[in-house]
């Protein structure tokens, strides 16, 4: 019996390669947060919730977080760190010229600090301020990764949000559990201590 390729049968990942637009003079880094923010501006775009950042207030920080870790994400999957200072105020600024004019301001307001507890969020070790740009910013950076465009537009549905934050946990669950096929061992689900995280914001 001759030899034979005992891998020959095992279908292999498809390689994926991204373009990043970049303009004259312009570094990778800035390049890929430019890119960063037009994508989590397009996410946002899609969901169609303009009336709702217009009349709710904890919408509007909601989706501000929101945009941040979608952004966070999109710039890691291409190896730049945004939780360094300098990056992370790059991409804020970046979002702060796409984003409607009702998002600036709760935007800039933002504040970053690390996690007192280092194993809550592996997908965000930092915690934003307030606690709703926090849920936010879990929800984006879940919302990147598991490539779904829905998380925003369920949480604008949300009309008291304290009330209805268990139904949209599981909204999140089905949007990790669509990916979850392709990546059987990974841990895609909010974990206990990021939906305290969700709970805690939603609750305040």
């Amino acid at each position: 019996m001759g030899w034979r390729d005992i891998n020959m049968n095992r279908r292999k990942p498809p390689l994926r390669l991204a373009a990043i637009p970049m303009e004259e003079g312009q570094g990778l880094a800035e390049a890929v947060l430019r890119k960063a923010s037009v994508d989590a501006f397009a996410a946002l775009e899609a969901q169609g919730i303009e009336a709702g950042l217009e009349q709710h207030d904890w919408l509007r920080h909601f989706a501000a977080g929101y945009v941040m870790g979608f952004a966070r994400h999109q710039a890691l999957r291409h190896g730049i760190d945004a939780d360094a200072e300098a990056a992370r105020e790059a991409l804020r600024e970046a979002l702060r010229r796409r984003v409607p004019q009702v998002l600036v301001e709760p935007l800039r307001g933002i504040r970053f600090v690390p996690r007192a507890d280092a194993g809550v969020a592996p997908r965000a070790a930092l915690r934003a301020e307030p606690p709703l740009a926090d849920a936010g910013y879990l929800v984006g950076h879940l919302e990147s990764l598991c490539a779904s465009r829905r998380l925003l537009t369920a949480a604008a549905r949300l009309s008291v949000p304290a009330a209805t934050v268990d139904r949209y946990l599981t909204d999140c669950d089905t949007a990790a559990d669509r990916l979850q096929t392709h990546q059987p061992t990974a841990s895609l689900r909010f974990d206990a201590r990021e939906r305290d995280v969700l709970r805690r914001a939603f609750g305040s």
